[in-house]
């Protein structure tokens, strides 16, 4: 079951035929002892403390930028070309860097991305970016009047090519949890430097992204087919990013079938010479907001060539995309949106094909993407009478609940039908998928306060009135999607749940709000969990930047621990924390000491160079 809310399907392909190209892993430079010679041994780099960004206001760079990306099954292509000019300009903490930040030169065509998905505007006004002392992007700024998928563009641009330095220059292979445009995933790193020289050299590749953020009754997976990266850092002239180039191939999936199947190239070198002056943005005029968590405008897109087709025509030209090899779905669905979006008729049609068994099993996912891209109103009372249909397959009438809770703006009308569904459909398919679909719509109600408490008080009442721990545990699964801070407290109490199963759920949903609101209360009840794989839950479901409490309390568990998961997850915590505090590498060290499972003094090994574990 899904925790949190899917994207949908068609943003997120459209998130990653936008991004590419870069993380602007800004200004390296390497930690040494007052009066060590200017170049170390090999011992020396190994034995040395962290390599880390460092800037100074008013040092600069620049970078040329080169992306494309296709579906695999076609010959649309998205390309992407720019100048990036980057300026330090204030130092904000000890390990908290901001830059601001200008694309240049742009040559950008989406011939992939669906029409109404594409961005518009342009992409090169002054924003800004945080970084912290790890290389990694902690914060994004950009001019009150960007859009939101402008912003979104941008943010995903940089953090699809996001490197983490490694621990010291010693670390031979290190992991760390990151996000993109398409969500969160676990990196694999590996140093490729040569054995003699300057250079700093490291490999990464994508192991997967987060299944619960993804994969769910929803309907939305992405997988990892192929990834590999490589970045190129110059420790001493003049300590900052020379490169990075890598290939991507990833899939994305809805209900199991493949809507897009990806393949994007990316490269970038530094180039100082294209170094254009940054216009002068202030940040006091900047939003700071994750663009993620903003709400995108969407509305119907009407395609000239598809508004010539008759239903019939268009009809056919749907079906005839799976008479071949593969799975053309994600096409198949862009192409019947953009015809429903000229033919909003078209849509109650389409529903009464598949009551006739026109649409074969093939095509329905294809189908109910196609009405849910479409964004029309008529899109919205077809899917409506499909919802309700008890004579259609409850598999199809889950689709139906999925493509309402991502339709267009989230309405009243809509929220109360899914409630009425959630609450006495008798296919336990439908009413769960209805339910979860609620919660997404929490998250997408922007600034509707109205919709958005009544989303709220439902939910509120759908957890009261569970008649058992499986509802309960689904409820608390959409409170999550929502990612609504407003649900901290009835989460919060649930992690007191007799269930530990309950207590599980509690805690992910908990975790996948804000980090201010929920890290305490998760921290609070870890100190007093006794179920091993309850605790296991709270520790993966921490985020936000560690404090020297949670470290202490975080090597105290791992010490009494002798549940090799628990253990697992508190080792890759204290290893993602090392970066900011370096006692947690202490903790690790301690334990390697005292580990007996292979696998997990290997997963020590990743944070902790070999000399420091001898």
């Amino acid at each position: 079951m899904a925790k949190i809310e899917r994207k949908k399907t068609a943003a997120v392909a459209a998130t990653l035929a936008a991004v590419s190209i870069l993380g602007i892993t800004f200004g390296l430079r390497r930690e040494a002892a007052s009066g060590a010679p200017a170049k170390e041994t090999e011992a020396a780099r190994a034995a040395s403390v962290a390599p880390q960004c460092r800037l100074s206001p008013g040092e600069t760079a620049a970078f040329t930028l080169a992306s494309t990306v296709r579906d695999v099954r076609g010959d649309e292509e998205d390309h992407f070309r720019a100048t990036l000019s980057v300026e330090a300009v204030e130092q904000l903490s000890a390990t908290r860097y901001r830059l601001r930040a200008a694309l240049g030169d742009v040559s950008h065509s989406q011939e992939l991305t669906l029409p109404e998905e594409r961005v518009k505007g342009s992409l090169t006004d002054t924003f800004f970016v945080d970084m912290d002392a790890s290389c990694r992007f902690v914060g994004f700024g950009f001019a009150r009047d960007w859009d939101a998928r402008r912003r979104q563009f941008v943010q995903a641009l940089l953090l699809t090519h996001e490197f983490e330095l490694p621990v010291t220059l010693g670390t031979r292979r290190w992991s760390a949890s990151q996000s993109d445009g398409m969500g969160p995933f676990e990196a694999n790193y590996e140093d490729v430097s040569e054995a003699t020289g300057a250079a700093l050299r490291m490999k990464r590749r994508k192991a997967t992204y987060d299944g619960k953020a993804h994969a769910d009754a929803l309907g939305l997976s992405v997988v990892v087919v192929a990834s590999e990266a490589t970045a190129s850092f110059d420790l001493d002239h003049p300590q900052w990013l020379a490169s990075t180039s890598g290939l991507e191939h990833v899939q994305i999936l809805v209900h199991g079938q493949v809507q897009a199947d990806l393949l994007q190239r990316f490269r970038m070198r530094r180039d100082d010479a294209r170094f254009v002056a940054v216009r002068a943005l202030a940040p006091g005029d900047a939003d700071f907001r994750d663009a993620f968590a903003l709400e995108v405008a969407r509305g119907p897109h009407v395609d000239d060539r598809m508004a010539k087709l008759s239903y019939e025509e268009a009809l056919q030209a749907f079906l005839a995309h799976f008479r071949g090899p593969g799975d053309p779905s994600y096409a198949a669905a862009r192409e019947l949106a953009a015809w429903l979006a000229a033919h909003p008729e078209g849509a109650q049609r389409l529903v009464a094909a598949l009551r006739a068994g026109d649409i074969h099993d093939a095509a329905r996912p294809a189908l109910f993407l196609g009405l849910e891209l479409s964004g029309t109103e008529a899109a919205r009372g077809a899917l409506s009478d499909v919802l309700v249909d008890r004579r259609l397959r409850a598999v199809d009438r889950a689709r139906a609940a999925s493509a309402l809770s991502g339709l267009g703006a989230p309405t009243r009308d809509t929220a109360e039908l899914l409630l009425a569904q959630a609450q006495d459909d008798r296919d336990d398919m439908v009413a769960n998928v209805s339910l979860l679909g609620l919660g997404g719509m929490a998250r997408r109600s922007g600034d509707d306060d109205e919709l958005k408490s009544y989303l709220h008080a439902s939910l509120d009442q759908e957890l009261s009135a569970a008649a058992d721990e499986g509802k309960a545990r689904l409820v608390l699964d959409a409170m999550g999607n929502s990612g609504d801070p407003a649900f901290a407290d009835e989460l919060d109490a649930q992690l007191g749940a007799e269930s530990a199963s309950t207590r599980q759920h509690a805690a992910e949903a908990l975790g996948r709000l804000d980090p201010v609101e929920a890290g305490p209360r998760l921290l609070d009840r870890l100190r007093e969990e006794t179920d091993p794989a309850v605790r296991t839950t709270i520790v993966r479901a921490l985020r936000g930047s560690p404090t020297a409490d949670a470290v202490v309390l975080m090597a105290d568990k791992l010490a009494a621990s002798t549940s090799i998961p628990e253990r697992a997850a508190i080792i890759t915590w204290l290893g993602a924390a090392s970066r900011t505090r370096p006692e947690a590498r202490g903790h690790l060290v301690a334990q390697f000491h005292r580990e007996t499972s292979a696998r997990l003094m290997q997963l020590i090994g990743t944070f902790v160079p070999a000399a420091a574990l001898r």
